[in-house]
């Protein structure tokens, strides 16, 4: 499984290879976003993050969203990661071509 958040003020996503990484969740914030995507999941969470209910933006209930992606497979995990990013990018051109960075994950 990997973890990755989505930054919308600064435009890119962090990917995080170790479940136990120190960084994961680290704001802590109230009612963070985090979405569960499996291969069952997967169609739902592509979804409703095309869906105009969902928003990003500059305020602190609406600047990022973690993705665990949970498909037994950490590569296919990138991937599918990458294509979320990208597909909110979409409607997001804050986040269009921002990088990926992979977090140099300690346990």
């Amino acid at each position: 499984m990997i973890n990755a958040s989505i930054n919308y003020p600064h435009g890119y996503m962090e990917l995080h290879a170790v479940s136990t990484c120190s960084e994961i969740g680290k704001r802590g914030k109230l009612a963070q976003r985090k979405e569960d995507v499996t291969p069952t999941s997967f169609a739902t969470i592509v979804n409703k993050l095309a869906d105009k209910n969902f928003r990003l933006g500059s305020d602190a209930s609406n600047n990022d969203v973690w993705l665990s992606v949970n498909f037994d497979d950490p590569e296919f995990e990138e991937a599918v990661a990458g294509y979320l990013y990208r597909s909110l990018g979409k409607r997001y051109g804050r986040l269009q071509g921002g990088p990926i960075k992979k977090h140099d994950c300690k346990a």
